[in-house]
């Protein structure tokens, strides 16, 4: 799934080392446990309109999830960067690649059903072969300091957003979706224009407009916007409703915009107008949303699947994690079901 955005006045600063080792503890704490068992699990359907939990496996530390070919849901492990692979139509889970070390803050799937995985702090972008489990190519992004924290396949390849500088990496695709020589290859663009850089992790969504172009989340500043994937240009979008500051993640699904609001356990629900900018319409709430992280649509249900990260639990090799698939309503937003309800 790709397309894309614009942004806010310049006066890029470098993130500092401090902030970038708190991120790194935040998203990745407990990289000294053991590996998560490779249990399978399965989904039970819980009280509520709709509403699905899948269950993953003790210990896993789910930090974001990508849909792919034949709905199924590929979920990506804040402690080691393990996948793990679920059906949603009966909840069988699989293992498919017990990580490299690093954590896995953001996953992709593209139409080979290969995975890409933004390495938070480690700052790489890893892509994994999703029926074998196997590394496809392992790509550094560049310089000191980078911070892979979300990414979108967008036609030319693949979008990094960097949350410790500002900029957004390409790893362009070859001819008939072959990739650069690993560890070369990444194209790095500076986010210019109206982009304006935090003290703290600044870029932390991404995804695609319907323009084209990309659409990138400025959590510092609580703001959006539309950057044109060959330059780098930012053009900040007005924003009316609540402030997205401490936003993680983003998606697109039927005419509107989905932003994780992990501070909150809810997802705000944005529309998007060409002339008047974003407008919060909604916000998807449920009981058992746990610090939800980086999201993906559960195509089996046209729902929105939102992973638990249970950051604030202290993680072990037998705490319990789970994601939600949540319903999202018809085309002009969310409906009652799923614990949807206004945004305040």
């Amino acid at each position: 799934m790709t397309r894309r955005i614009r942004g806010h006045a310049a006066g890029p600063h470098s993130l500092t080392r401090r902030k970038l080792l708190a991120t790194g503890a935040a998203l990745g704490a407990g990289t000294a446990l053991g590996s998560a068992a490779p249990a399978a699990a399965r989904a039970r359907t819980a009280a509520g309109p709709g509403r699905t939990v899948f269950r993953l496996p003790d210990g896993f530390r789910p930090g974001c999830v990508g849909d792919g070919r034949f709905n199924l849901l590929y979920f990506g492990s804040l402690h080691d960067g393990s996948v793990h692979r679920i059906d949603p139509a009966t909840g069988e889970g699989t293992p498919v690649h017990q990580g490299t070390g690093g954590p896995a803050v953001a996953l992709q799937v593209n139409w080979q059903t290969s995975l890409f995985i933004a390495g938070g702090v480690s700052g790489e972008l890893r892509v994994i072969e999703g029926s074998t489990g196997a590394v496809r190519g392992i790509y550094p992004l560049g310089g000191t300091g980078a911070y892979a924290s979300d990414l979108i396949g967008l036609g030319a390849g693949h979008y990094v957003t960097d949350a410790a500088r500002p900029c957004v990496h390409l790893l362009p695709y070859g001819p008939f979706g072959s990739l650069p020589p690993p560890p070369g290859g990444i194209v790095t663009l500076p986010l210019t224009g109206e982009w304006v850089q935090g003290d703290g992790p600044t870029a932390t969504g991404i995804t695609y407009a319907d323009d084209g172009g990309l659409i990138v989340l400025n959590s510092a500043a609580g703001a959006l916007y539309r950057v044109d994937p060959k330059t780098g240009d930012a053009v900040h979008v007005p924003h009316h409703g609540p402030s997205l500051c401490g936003a993680d993640g983003l998606r697109t699904l039927g005419g509107r915009l989905y932003v994780v609001r992990p501070e909150r356990n809810a997802v705000d629900v944005l529309r998007l107008d060409p002339a008047t900018g974003s407008t919060t319409v909604g916000r998807l709430t449920d009981p058992d949303l746990d610090v939800p992280g980086k999201p993906a649509v559960d195509w089996s249900r046209t729902q929105l699947c939102v992973p638990n990260t249970r950051r604030g639990t202290p993680p072990t090799p037998t705490t319990s994690y789970t994601a939600l698939s949540l319903p999202v309503g018809g085309q002009n937003g969310p409906g009652p079901a799923g614990g949807t309800m206004p945004a305040s």
